[in-house]
C-alpha cells in the first residue's frame, strides 16, 4: 500500500467514525418522550501512556518503552472513539535464533541487533463489556476491547554484534536483503486490536491497564525485527494509562460509559417519590392546609398568618382572637385579656380593627397590592423538563390557579421569576431562566387573558436553588410566583436573550 492510497484510507476511516459519531450525538427521537432528553452532557477523556513493547516475530526480544497520548469521546453508554498517539522503539538479538546478516564489503556474517522505531497515529472504536448493569448510578471498573487503524511510521535499524562491522539505518539498506530493490515507504496502514481494564479513582480520573498488539501492512508486515520468514510480525504493548475527564468545574457528567444508562431518570423518579402527598385536608378550617399548617387545632374564626398559627398583631403573646386590644402600642404590658397596664395608654384614642381593616382594603386598592399579609400568600410554582422553557402539561392547573387569584384580586400584581439547575454555565442558565419566566407569562396571557402589565418578569439562574445538588435536578427547574411589592421591578432580557436555548431539551444548558 503506497503512502497516498494509506492517507486515503485513514482519512476515510475517520470521516466514517466522526459521522457515526455525530449521528450518535444528535440523531436521536425525543419526539416520542415529549421532548425529555435523559443523556446528560458529558466530558471528553484525554489521558497519558507508557508502558513495555516488544515485537514478536523471528528473534528474541529485549525490553523496550513506549509511550503516547490519547483524546476519547463516548458515542452512547457502550460505545466510544479514541484518537491515540503512540511512539515507541523495540529491540531484538538474533543471536538466540540463529540469523545473521552477511557484510556487504567482507562477506562475513554476524548477529544483529535491530531497533524498530514504531510511531502510529490511529482512531479506535472502543466497546465497554459491563455498562448494561443498572444496579449502580456510577461504574467501579470498566472492561473493554478496541479495534483501529491509522497511519504508522516504520524504521528498522541492523547493527552486527561484532563492533564496526556492519550497520544499516532501516531494513531496506542492507545489500541482497528481503527489500533490498524493492520500492517501498516508512509510513504504512497500521492495524491494532486490544483490550483493557480501568479502575476509576475519582469522577474526574481513572487509571487502566491495557494490552495491544499491532501490525502494519505493505512489504515490512514481516520486517519488523529485520527478519522475514513468511509470516507477518507483531508488536506487542502493554501500558498504564492516566485518564482526565475534562468535567468543566462538576458542570459535566462523567463520560458514559462511566454512567448507569437510566442515572437520569432515576434521579427524576427518586425525586418525584420524595415529594409528600399532595393532602389538601384542613382540619381546623383556618384556610391553611394540614401539610403546612403548625397550629392544626386554631379556633374557628380566629385569624392566622400563612402558617396557621393565630395572629398576634402586636406581639404581646395574646392572640387576636383573645386580645381586647390586639393593636397596643409596642412594649406596652398588658394584662391577661391584652389590656395596656401602662397609665399613659389607658385612656389613648386607639384605633379599632373595623378601621385597621378598612386601612388595609384602602391601601390595596390605591397602591397595587403591596400589603404584607398579600406578600405572604402562598402560590404554586411550575417546573420544566431538562433545558426546555415549555409549560409542561401538568403545570396547567397550577397555571389556571394563579390566574384565578389574579382575577378574583384586580389590583394585585405578580412577581414571575425563573430559575435552573447548575448544569450549564451562568450566562446559558440566565437566558434559560429569562425564558422560562417569560413562557409562563406569556401562557397566562394567551390562554387566562390576564393583562401583562399586572405580570413583573425577574430571573435568577441557577441562584436560590431549592435542592443543593450540582447537577440536574427537576426542583430547581422552575419559576416561583409571588404578589408583588411597592419595589419590585421587571428586570432587563439578559445578554445573548436573542439566542434562546431550543423549546425541547438538547442538552445545552439545563
Amino acid at each position: 500500500m503506497t503512502s497516498r492510497e494509506t492517507t486515503k484510507f485513514c482519512l476515510l476511516l475517520f470521516f466514517s467514525i466522526s459521522f457515526g459519531a455525530l449521528y450518535g450525538q444528535g440523531g436521536s427521537n425525543t419526539a416520542a418522550y415529549g421532548g425529555i432528553q435523559a443523556t446528560p452532557k458529558f466530558a471528553w477523556e484525554v489521558g497519558l501512556h507508557g508502558g513495555h513493547m516488544f515485537s514478536s516475530g523471528d528473534i528474541a526480544f529485549r525490553p523496550s518503552y513506549g509511550g503516547g497520548f490519547h483524546v476519547r469521546r463516548a458515542l452512547d453508554y457502550v460505545f466510544s472513539v479514541r484518537l491515540d498517539g503512540m511512539y515507541g522503539i523495540a529491540k531484538g538479538d538474533s543471536q538466540s535464533s540463529g540469523h545473521q546478516i552477511e557484510d556487504d564489503l567482507t562477506g562475513q556474517k554476524d548477529f544483529f541487533i535491530h531497533n524498530t522505531t514504531y510511531a502510529s497515529f490511529t482512531v479506535q472504536g472502543v466497546m465497554v463489556l459491563n455498562n448494561l448493569r443498572w444496579d449502580k448510578p456510577r461504574r467501579r471498573m470498566n472492561i473493554y476491547v478496541f479495534g483501529g487503524a491509522g497511519p504508522t511510521y516504520l524504521q528498522t535499524s541492523i547493527e552486527s554484534k561484532t563492533p564496526g562491522l556492519f550497520a544499516y539505518d532501516d531494513i531496506i539498506d542492507v545489500p541482497n536483503g528481503p527489500l533490498s530493490g524493492r520500492q517501498t515507504s516508512q509510513l504504512v496502514t497500521g492495524l491494532e486490536a486490544g483490550a483493557g481494564v480501568a479502575i476509576r479513582i475519582a469522577s474526574g480520573f481513572n487509571i487502566a491497564l491495557e494490552h495491544k498488539g499491532a501490525t502494519v501492512f505493505g512489504k515490512r508486515t514481516d520486517m519488523l525485527d529485520g527478519v522475514e520468514v513468511k509470516f507477518r510480525d507483531i508488536l506487542n504493548y502493554t501500558a498504564l494509562r492516566f485518564n482526565f475527564n475534562l468535567r468543566a468545574g462538576g458542570k459535566l457528567a462523567e463520560p458514559l460509559y462511566w454512567v448507569n444508562p437510566l442515572d437520569v431518570v432515576l434521579n427524576d423518579i427518586s425525586e418525584l417519590k420524595a415529594r409528600p402527598v399532595l393532602d389538601l385536608t384542613d382540619s381546623d378550617s383556618d384556610g391553611v392546609i394540614d401539610i403546612i399548617d403548625q397550629d392544626k387545632s386554631s379556633p374557628p374564626g380566629a385569624p392566622v398568618d400563612t402558617r396557621g398559627v393565630p395572629m398576634d398583631s402586636d406581639e404581646d403573646g395574646i392572640a387576636d382572637y383573645l386580645d381586647r386590644e390586639p393593636y397596643s402600642p409596642p412594649g406596652t404590658s398588658v394584662d391577661g385579656e391584652g389590656v395596656s397596664q401602662n397609665p399613659q395608654y389607658q385612656n389613648a384614642d386607639y384605633i379599632s380593627r373595623d378601621e385597621v381593616e378598612q386601612l388595609i382594603e384602602e391601601a390595596l386598592a390605591g397602591g397595587g397590592g403591596s400589603g404584607n399579609a398579600v406578600v405572604e400568600w402562598f402560590l404554586p410554582m411550575v417546573h420544566f423538563n431538562i433545558d426546555s422553557y415549555k409549560v409542561r402539561d401538568a403545570d396547567y392547573g397550577n397555571l389556571s390557579s394563579i390566574a384565578n387569584v389574579l382575577k378574583s384580586n384586580p389590583k394585585i400584581k405578580i412577581v414571575v421569576q425563573g430559575f435552573t439547575d447548575k448544569t450549564a454555565s451562568d450566562d446559558y442558565n440566565s437566558v434559560l431562566s429569562y425564558n422560562r419566566a417569560l413562557a409562563s407569562i406569556d401562557h397566562l396571557v394567551n390562554l387566562h387573558g390576564i393583562d401583562r402589565s399586572r405580570l413583573i418578569l425577574q430571573y435568577g439562574g441557577e441562584d436560590n436553588t431549592l435542592v443543593p445538588a450540582s447537577g440536574s435536578s427537576l426542583m430547581n427547574r422552575r419559576v416561583e410566583f409571588r404578589v408583588a411589592g411597592p419595589k419590585d421591578a421587571e428586570m432587563p432580557q439578559p445578554q445573548g436573550g436573542g439566542a434562546a436555548p431550543k423549546v425541547e431539551g438538547s442538552r445545552q444548558g439545563y
